[in-house]
């Protein structure tokens, strides 16, 4: 039996695929933050009740799991890590067993697998540094590329902000399976990935429809933007309908669904229609936020609750690796660390590798700080945090298309008064 562990909900229909193709000798365990069954738990369970174990999780947070909760994965275990973003599975425990539970994986999910080539030891699983979180010097570092296209093959470090806004007609008669194929046959033909879809947009009574509420469902449940007819009829499309206007009121569901949920945005995919549906794909702009943490002298142990709501809140943490090590146990699953080594260092103030670490650099091949990366992702929609160790204070961040926050330290405690009178 396989155990499949979905570190949090959003990777849940990742898991879910996976055990359609093994409903018989696989079981699906979501872990979940609003109960006692967290990450540590489920991975834990998982670990002392299977001898092969696939976790769906970043790889930082499977290592942080393994190091930092002190999980043991049992001798023989075989453990793999599949990518949220559906590009890699990285065989972590239990040598050729992993490699060919890998290569299984890839048949079923299309997904690359990564072999590290290092033997397993009992309990603690190779941590080593597998695409796409390869530490690198300035001379061949990765570079920090933020897209919403597939992954071109190189050994960049991708994000992926969620831009993409689908919108959808669909009939009566249109099926779960054809609507999802016209989708994701879409998404391929353009080159765009499905984990940059932020949404889908359709007409007022048609997000409970079965096909609409499934396409949801295998984008990790993305929402469903309903739009009335009249607020679609006055979207300017490219394609209206005629017919489309007849049967409906408006001349254009799709194409007007998606720009209607995409203010300012603009159209990248003209519809494609299949039998009984049609979609169209718009990206929008999003502003980004960038918050700005000092640890100070104190480091992470005095972090007050805005700092906290921050980094729990954000999408990516960017900092020198002695400051993002010290920040994988407060945040959520799925947070991305970007640390971002010190030009020619890829070391913690520890002495250790931090796994994700690397040098980076922007779109241009120009090497940037910890403030240049946090500005670029932030730029392009995400919410970032800047994590700082004191040094800078206050780091001069440049505008864009971000809002800048500082998170004020926690004011220090007055000393304790003696007690009694002194005199």
């Amino acid at each position: 039996m396989i155990g499949l562990v979905a570190i949090d909900g959003a990777v849940r229909p990742l898991a879910a695929e996976l055990h359609a193709a093994w409903p018989e000798s696989s079981r699906v365990h979501v872990a979940s933050r609003g109960n006692c069954f967290q990450a540590p738990d489920a991975m834990s369970f998982a670990l002392g009740r299977y001898r092969r174990v696939v976790a769906f999780a970043p790889l930082p947070t499977v290592v942080s799991l393994l190091r930092h909760r002190h999980l043991e994965a049992p001798r023989g275990t075989s453990l793999l890590c599949v990518d949220p973003q559906r590009r890699w599975v990285i065989p972590l425990a239990g040598g050729e067993d992993a490699d060919e539970l890998a290569r299984e994986v890839q048949l079923v999910l299309g997904v690359t697998p990564v072999f590290t080539g290092y033997p397993s030891s009992p309990g603690h699983p190779p941590i080593t540094p597998c695409p796409p979180f390869v530490p690198g010097t300035p001379a061949d570092a990765p570079v920090l590329r933020v897209v919403d296209q597939e992954d071109p093959g190189d050994s960049d470090v991708l994000v992926y902000p969620r831009t993409l806004v689908v919108g959808i007609g669909a009939g009566s008669g249109a099926a779960r399976a054809e609507v999802m194929r016209l989708l994701t046959d879409t998404l391929a033909q353009e080159g765009l990935d499905r984990s940059a879809v932020a949404r889908l947009a359709t007409v007022t009574g048609k997000a409970e429809h079965p096909a609409v509420r499934w396409a949801a469902s295998c984008l990790t449940g993305v929402p469903v933007d309903e739009h009335p007819v009249a607020r679609l009829a006055e979207v300017p499309v490219p394609n209206p309908s005629g017919l489309v206007g007849t049967a409906v009121g408006t001349a254009s569901v799709a194409e007007a669904a998606a720009l209607a949920s995409a203010p300012g945005g603009r159209l990248v995919v003209a519809k494609r229609k299949s039998a009984a549906a049609t979609v169209a794909i718009a990206r929008t702009t999003v502003r980004g936020r960038l918050a700005v943490v000092d640890l100070g002298p104190d480091g992470s142990d005095r972090l007050g609750p805005q700092a906290l709501t921050a980094l729990r809140g954000a999408s990516a943490v960017v900092g020198r690796p002695n400051t993002i090590e010290t920040m994988a146990d407060l945040l959520r699953p799925g947070t991305r660390l970007v640390a971002v080594a010190v030009p020619g260092t890829v070391r913690s103030a520890s002495g250790r590798v931090v796994p994700w670490a690397y040098a980076a650099q922007d779109g241009t091949g120009t090497a940037v700080d910890h403030i240049g990366a946090a500005t670029r992702l932030a730029a392009h929609g995400h919410t970032v945090v800047l994590v700082t160790d004191g040094d800078d204070a206050e780091p001069a961040v440049p505008p864009g298309p971000y809002d800048v926050h500082h998170v004020p330290q926690p004011a220090a405690e007055p000393p304790a008064q003696p007690a009694g009178d002194p005199a």
